[in-house]
């Protein structure tokens, strides 16, 4: 039988099942009771689902599949600027207020939620109400029902601003560092990671050592020193954050000469005591 020829049975009215007037009376007092109970029951899950979306310090945009927003996150004032009405009754886009930069990157992430993929670590600009720019970093996701229909897409935004700000100074700090490094005459200056690996050498230590920056960074000392360092390593192990020592030592330069130097050996920690890296200071013995 073709399939548009199927018709779903009705459900028989409580007319057709015979029943007593008492019997009708007490059955419908019956659905009313369990209608009630699951009308409060969905009344409850809906506050508490509004509840924690609105507590939420992420921005939270959940969309139909037509487009339409059908919640945004209280967050959005604050992070934002707009109240959540402008998006939700009076038609304000996402895509109004992401810096041109990277709209093609925000559609073709939203498209790809809309094709039922989930993703994250999208970064964007966006532009607030009154000008500013806000950095936002980006994870959304199908919205389906328990029967599994695709019946919306959720976008998730965290306000980043602060980690670009701190990040970007930071970088241009230490950036700052390596230029003030590279102009001091008679001392050399090195970092390595936590994993013993250098990470800047100034003029000054080429100078002194021989190797040039391009040759110096990403070895170890003990690729430029072999058997040398072996006490300034096992130093290394002892320091504590913050801390520093000194001592002195004689070093082999590239072409085979030696120098007797004064290391000050200084180690940079974060706020959580976890160790970031190491800094010497070189000071050359004799004049060079």
């Amino acid at each position: 039988m073709p399939v548009d020829m199927i018709r779903k049975k009705k459900a028989p009215s409580i007319d057709k099942l015979g029943l007593s007037n008492p019997q009708k009376v007490a059955v419908n007092r019956l659905l009313t009771g369990v209608k009630n109970k699951y009308k409060k029951l969905l009344h409850e899950t809906h506050e508490r689902m509004h509840i924690i979306a609105d507590l939420t310090s992420s921005l939270e945009f959940w969309y139909n599949v037509n487009g339409s927003y059908e919640y945004v996150s209280p967050s959005c004032k604050d992070v934002l600027g707009y109240d959540p009405d402008a998006f939700v009754h009076n038609g304000l886009l996402i895509e109004n207020i992401v810096h041109e930069d990277h709209l093609e990157q925000f559609r073709r992430d939203r498209a790809a939620a809309y094709a039922g993929q989930s993703g994250a670590g999208s970064e964007y600009r966006m532009k607030t109400k009154d000008g500013n720019t806000r950095y936002v970093i980006m994870s959304w996701s199908p919205v389906l029902t328990r029967k599994g229909k695709h019946i919306g897409i959720r976008i998730s935004m965290r306000d980043i601003s602060e980690y670009k700000r701190c990040r970007h100074f930071s970088e241009a700090y230490e950036q700052l560092t390596l230029a003030i490094a590279d102009e001091l005459p008679q001392t050399g200056v090195f970092s390595l990671t936590p994993d013993r690996v250098l990470t800047s050498w100034n003029a000054t230590a080429a100078r002194l050592f021989g190797w040039s920056k391009e040759e110096a960074i990403g070895k170890t000392l003990s690729d430029l020193f072999p058997g040398q360092v072996d006490s300034v390593l096992e130093g290394l192990d002892a320091l504590e954050c913050s801390g520093r020592f000194n001592t002195n030592v004689l070093l082999k330069t590239k072409d085979g000469g030696e120098i007797g130097v004064r290391l000050i050996v200084l180690s940079l920690c974060d706020v959580e005591q976890i160790l970031h890296q190491y800094t010497f200071l070189v000071y050359p013995l004799t004049s060079v």
